[in-house]
C-alpha cells in the first residue's frame, strides 16, 4: 500500500504569472521556513505565456529581501493544477472566477487580501506590470503583508494532514 500524501498544495494566480504569483510563491516560502519542505507552493497565470523569466522589477524587490526568482518560469493555470491544489489564491475576483471556470474547488479559491475572513479587502495586490519600481515595492509589502496572515492557515492544514 502506497504511503498516505501528507503534502498541503498552495497554489498562487495572476495574471501573467511573472509578476505577483512568483513574489507569493517566494514571501511564503520564506514565511514557512523549515516547515516549507512538507509544502507544494507553485504559481500559475490566467493568462500567462510559457516560460517567461520572473518580471526584472519583481527579482530585484525580491533579491532586496534575500530571496531568489531567477528559476521562475511562468505556466498558464490549467484543470488538473487547479483542481490539486488545497489552498488556490488569487489576486483578484477575476481570477477567482477563471480559476473557478477551469473546475477548482470553491472552498479552496480565496482572494489572497480577502483571507482568512474577514481578511484586508482594503489593501488589494494591483499588478505592478508596466509600472514604477515603488510600484513593485508596494505590491511586495502587501503580498509579504498577506502572506504572514495566511501561513499559520497552512501550517494548521499541514498538522491536520499530518496528524491523519
Amino acid at each position: 500500500m502506497p504511503p498516505e500524501d501528507t503534502t498541503v498544495r498552495v497554489l498562487f494566480v495572476c495574471t501573467g504569472n511573472t509578476c505577483r504569483s512568483p513574489l507569493a510563491v517566494a514571501a511564503l516560502l520564506a514565511e514557512l521556513g523549515e516547515d516549507a519542505a512538507r509544502v507544494q507552493v507553485s504559481s500559475a497565470g490566467t493568462a500567462a505565456a510559457e516560460g517567461q523569466s520572473a518580471n526584472p522589477l519583481s527579482r530585484e524587490v525580491a533579491a532586496a529581501d534575500g530571496l531568489d526568482l531567477s528559476k521562475h518560469r511562468s505556466r498558464r493555470a490549467v484543470a488538473p493544477l487547479v483542481r490539486s491544489a488545497d489552498f488556490v489564491f488569487v489576486m483578484d475576483h477575476l481570477h477567482r472566477v477563471a480559476i473557478e471556470a477551469l473546475g477548482a474547488n470553491r472552498d479552496r479559491v480565496h482572494v489572497l487580501s480577502e483571507y482568512p475572513a474577514p481578511g484586508e479587502p482594503g489593501m488589494p495586490v494591483s499588478d505592478p506590470f508596466g509600472a514604477s519600481k515603488e510600484a513593485y515595492e508596494e505590491c511586495w509589502r502587501r503580498i509579504r503583508h498577506h502572506v504572514r496572515r495566511i501561513a499559520p492557515v497552512v501550517r494548521q492544514a499541514l498538522n491536520a494532514r499530518n496528524a491523519s
